[in-house]
């Protein structure tokens, strides 16, 4: 079966979207979201932008959570809403960012709980890879794909201090 080649994708496109009640089973000891239940959707999520995205003859694994910032708790009255969205690619890296937000039952007020970039990448071999160009349309998706040369570079000097570091672990 051959795969279709999409030359031009709009980051709107890629939104992955996840809602859900926050489940007694989900809470920590403080009453609030488990913050390894937040991960687990960001994980889940951010994959579902990615396939998006990625050409499906492409395989593809999580490499990072790039930058992860709980901003507000989420509790039992609450429903979240977790989106996600591609806002870079580089060679083989393709960066998802995803942002959760709490809309609360009782006063219906919503706030932001959550963010986080990380970064997929595709494990076929380099020549393979060929990505859609992304198309930020959206005032949030310009600042947010404005951003990700630096995100980038950072990701980068952060990947030489993790292999020095990982040469001097025992």
């Amino acid at each position: 079966m051959e795969v279709a080649t999409i030359e031009t994708i709009t980051c709107a496109e890629t939104y992955a979207i996840h809602e859900s009640y926050i489940f007694p089973a989900d809470l920590n000891n403080g009453g609030i979201q488990f913050g390894g239940k937040t991960l687990e959707i960001l994980d889940a999520n951010a994959g579902l932008a990615a396939a998006k995205f990625i050409p499906a003859d492409l395989s593809f694994v999580t490499a990072g959570y790039d930058h992860v910032q709980f901003v507000s708790p989420a509790t039992p009255a609450d429903i979240l809403k977790c989106t996600s969205y591609v806002t870079g690619t580089h060679k083989r890296a393709v960066e998802v960012f995803t942002k959760f937000a709490t809309f609360n039952k009782d006063t219906k007020i919503i706030k932001p709980a959550f963010i986080a970039f990380c970064t997929l990448i595709v494990t076929d071999e380099l020549h393979k890879i060929q990505f859609p160009k992304l198309i930020a349309q959206s005032d949030e998706e310009k600042f947010v794909c404005g951003g990700y040369e630096n995100r980038l570079a950072k990701r980068e000097t952060d990947l030489l201090d993790n292999k020095k570091i990982l040469s001097h672990l025992n």
